[in-house]
């Protein structure tokens, strides 16, 4: 009978990783539709208390879609202008570092090489000067730039998605409850409500306040006179979506720069400082201060999610890894059978109370 229930269970742990491998491979086939598809909620997240409060005000559905559709049109124009005014001006200046990144790279090999003679160390003839190419990196942002037809594929499917959840924003709760019995109707309302105004939210609170750092992060260089503080402003405000990994980048990148733009290490340090300053206040002071709750997701799970997210939807996985943890741990919590899972998924503070 032991022998039993141990079978069993190892059957269902190798059918669930079975299951967890098919679900991988059919989320990174469905990338092209999933992840348009999954933004598009996350905006509808944002944009529905707009959307109920114009029907509230017996405005037309039609007219609030609109309405909502040219604030973010308005929104994306001022996210383009700023991404090409800062790509523009990293190709012009690119070419500077790309010597002053030689000269460094040469002196190394030397350096390297009269090591390796000194103690009689064989090594290869590498030029390692071509193994830094900075000429590749502005190839590479002339073809990030030339797939913009992809972009505006993607961005014209996220619009759609976005205006059809909208157009039956405030329905679902109505319709749930025409369709399941009363207990599971008020089950599946009280857990929607709970995701949609946690999601909610934590993608404003997370936006001003990526804003907010953004907008520091320019400050702080521009003061400095460090070169593409705008470039490294909209990066601080993209990165600070994900959580841990995004602030310490931000502030990492700027800092690398300024080694190679200033002789002495007075500047490289006050970025350093200056920007991992804004970094910490920012997400250890504002941003808990404004959000008034925490998602309570155990670290471990954030860095997991990350990984597994980004491995299959790149930068925008990350992106989105911690809000939809977040609506499955909601879900798990509301789940009986799912409790202990829930559990797991929660932060130390939740584990002590």
């Amino acid at each position: 009978m032991v022998q039993d229930a141990k079978n069993s269970n190892l059957s269902t742990a190798f059918l669930g990783i079975i299951a967890v491998f098919g679900l991988g491979v059919m989320l990174a086939q469905m990338k092209v539709v999933l992840l348009p598809f999954v933004v598009a909620i996350l905006l509808s997240i944002i944009f529905k208390p707009v959307i109920l409060g114009l029907r509230g005000k017996r405005v037309p559905m039609i007219v609030a879609l609109f309405g909502v559709l040219i604030l973010f049109s308005l929104v994306l124009f001022l996210l383009g202008w700023v991404l090409y005014a800062s790509t523009a001006s990293f190709i012009e200046e690119l070419p500077k570092y790309e010597a002053k990144m030689s000269v460094i790279v040469d002196d190394i090999e030397l350096a390297l090489i009269g090591w390796a003679d000194r103690f009689d160390v064989p090594i290869g003839d590498v030029q390692w000067s071509d193994a830094i190419e900075l000429t590749s990196i502005t190839a590479a942002v002339t073809t990030g730039v030339g797939s913009f037809i992809s972009f505006l594929t993607t961005t014209f499917l996220i619009v759609l998605f976005m205006l059809f959840i909208l157009a039956s924003s405030g329905e679902l709760g109505t319709k749930v409850r025409l369709a399941f019995p009363e207990q599971y109707a008020d089950w599946m309302a009280s857990v929607l409500k709970t995701v949609d105004s946690h999601v909610r939210q934590y993608l404003v609170t997370k936006t001003l306040v990526s804003l907010g750092t953004g907008a520091l992060t320019w400050l702080v260089l521009f003061l400095l006179d460090v070169d593409f503080a705008l470039v490294f402003g909209f990066i601080a405000f993209i990165l600070n979506y994900i959580p841990n990994i995004g602030s310490s980048l931000a502030v990492i990148f700027p800092f690398f720069l300024t080694l190679l733009q200033f002789e002495t290490l007075a500047v490289p340090m006050g970025v350093l400082f200056g920007l991992g300053g804004t970094q910490m206040i920012m997400g250890n002071v504002v941003e808990p201060r404004i959000m008034g709750y925490s998602l309570n997701l155990s670290p471990l799970l954030i860095l997991v999610s990350l990984i597994f997210w980004g491995w299959l939807w790149g930068i925008w996985g990350m992106v989105l890894a911690v809000p939809m943890m977040a609506t499955i741990k909601i879900v798990f919590e509301n789940l009986e059978p799912m409790k202990p899972i829930g559990k797991l998924m929660s932060g130390p503070s939740r584990l002590d109370g």
